[in-house]
């Protein structure tokens, strides 16, 4: 066990994970508020309140995981950019799909049913679908934010281990 918790690749990856599960966290802090605002006081339908809920989130994602979370500073913001633009597109397509797919499911068979003293509300089926799209898409994002948008160079593993890196 000491000794896989001592791989660099590892150490790498629970650094970043953890800083990229706070972002998370913030990020969707910020669209679920946006979300209930949209749903619960303005009565806009989950459809279109989950394109509006994504873009600022979206915007404080970018630069927490850039500076933060990967620690990438130099001149590829532009390229960063329009990774991140692709990823972040594609994810938001597959989250608002899963999000509506599991909102219509849910409006389908628990709207108005109690359990255990509880009524199925259309905008909690709405929270619970969104919960379970962020879920989800978490994984994509981290992956392609790693591997694609905010790739280091390579560099020798020992020089990363010694705090060079």
């Amino acid at each position: 066990m000491k000794r896989l918790l001592n791989d660099p690749h590892l150490r790498l990856h629970l650094k970043q994970g953890s800083k990229f599960i706070v972002c998370g966290l913030l990020g969707a802090t910020m669209e679920f508020s946006i979300l209930a605002v949209l749903v619960g006081r303005l009565n806009i339908t989950p459809f279109i309140a989950y394109i509006f809920s994504a873009g600022i989130p979206a915007v404080f994602v970018f630069f927490f995981n850039r500076y933060v979370t990967f620690g990438s500073t130099g001149d590829r913001m532009a390229d960063q950019t329009g990774r991140f633009i692709a990823v972040y597109a594609t994810a938001f397509v597959l989250n608002y799909a899963l999000s509506a797919t599991l909102y219509t499911v849910g409006s389908h068979f628990l709207l108005g049913t109690t359990l255990a003293g509880y009524t199925f509300q259309h905008d909690h089926i709405a929270y619970g679908a969104k919960v379970v799209a962020i879920g989800i898409t978490a994984i994509w994002n981290y992956f392609f934010s790693h591997y694609f948008i905010f790739r280091r160079k390579v560099v020798p593993v020992e020089a990363e281990v010694a705090g060079f890196i």
